[in-house]
């Protein structure tokens, strides 16, 4: 079993976050080292699209994980909806507003959404390249009221779950749900317009 157990086969071995953080917080830095890997390409995927390009996806990510070492102890599993995960983003999140509201919020929204609509747009075959719709689409989606867009983000580009956004954001689900709901209706009403 003990070498079934070094060569972790399946993510059933795995540690969990909890044990993680609290191997962490007794100084064990291959810990920190795991769970730096585990959210690597989560993490980096949601601030690039953010941020709207890699230098200061980059940047936003070492802030987020010094922020998260330097309040390690502020963690508590118990009373997170989402656990780590959640607490990870919610940092991450409230790292990019602080550079929105430093470098000129408008600015680097509409450049993250750009880069969100880019990426994210379908396949060739079922798109018109540089077509009237997209533009529309995108400029719908620049003028979005900045929770809205949020929820968008969170929910579409890293699969979170809306209890987590929610617990993340910091408002009741029914808020997240809400903001999604609106943000839906006011794209459906920009691009009949």
């Amino acid at each position: 079993m003990s070498a079934a157990k070094s060569q972790q086969p399946s993510q059933a071995l795995e540690p969990s976050d909890e044990s993680l953080v609290l191997r962490l917080r007794k100084g064990d830095t291959p810990a920190g080292e795991v769970l730096v890997e585990r959210y690597y390409q989560p993490l980096m995927r949601y601030l690039q699209r953010l941020a709207g390009n890699d230098h200061v996806a980059e940047e936003l990510h070492q802030q987020t994980w010094l922020s998260v070492l330097d309040h390690l102890d502020r963690f508590d599993a118990g009373s997170t909806t989402g656990g780590f995960k959640a607490w990870l983003f919610r940092i991450a999140t409230n790292k990019a507003n602080d550079l929105w509201r430093s470098r000129g919020r408008e600015r680097a929204a509409k450049e993250g959404l750009k880069l969100v609509t880019d990426e994210e747009s379908p396949a060739a075959g079922h798109r018109m390249e540089g077509s009237e719709q997209e533009e529309k689409l995108r400029r719908a989606i620049e003028q979005l009221p900045d929770s809205q867009r949020q929820v968008l983000l969170l929910r579409y580009y890293s699969g979170m779950k809306f209890v987590e956004i929610a617990d993340m954001l910091g408002c009741p689900l029914n808020t997240a749900l809400g903001r999604m709901h609106k943000a839906m209706l006011k794209l459906k009403q920009l691009m009949e317009a």
